[in-house]
């Protein structure tokens, strides 16, 4: 068994979206190791949640030389949170941009939480989003993610859906983000 300080691999740990759980296909389809994704219910306790998921990310990066954060819908807006926290890699498939609005109906006092979408991380974010997401509002998409860092990298695809059955898409982007962190 390896020493946290002999392990060289970068760890996926992946945030699923509002009603979903490490069962998603987004998460399942990763064909990297290692990764997690925690279960969490977003609609209880939702302010506990923050501390769950930076406890999390503080424990695999003092196991990992490296991680990498990826989310789906909700799930990508709290990568994106956590990634410009920590200065973290990140994959943001169909992020939720405001969920203070979209979720005010769902989740108890959201709407009163600041929760901005940050688009000044320097270290590489990728953005996958989904023409025909019925979900996300791509105009809005549209005019929160200009003006980024060179490097970020957001790719808009024809027609979809919010579930986003791309997975070779997925996979791809993940290669791109943790080929050059592995030793």
């Amino acid at each position: 068994m390896l020493k946290p300080s002999e392990n060289n691999e970068t760890f996926l740990l992946f945030f699923h979206g509002l009603d979903s759980s490490n069962q998603t296909s987004k998460y399942t389809c990763i064909k990297r190791e290692p990764k997690y994704c925690q279960t969490v219910d977003y609609r209880r306790d939702f302010k506990d949640i923050f501390t769950v998921y930076e406890s999390l990310i503080s424990e695999k990066l003092q196991e990992y030389p490296s991680v990498v954060l990826v989310g789906h819908s909700l799930g990508g807006w709290f990568a994106n949170h956590f990634a410009h926290k920590f200065g973290l890699r990140a994959l943001l498939i169909a992020p939720c941009l405001n969920p203070s609005e979209v979720l005010a109906d769902r989740i108890p006092n959201v709407v009163s939480m600041d929760l901005h979408f940050p688009t000044t991380n320097p270290a590489m974010t990728k953005v996958m989003i989904e023409i025909g997401d019925e979900c996300l509002a791509v105009a809005v998409a549209e005019k929160t993610l200009v003006n980024l860092p060179e490097s970020w990298q957001v790719d808009y695809f024809k027609g979809g859906h919010h579930r986003i059955a791309r997975e070779s898409e997925i996979q791809k982007r993940l290669n791109d983000l943790c080929g050059d962190t592995l030793v």
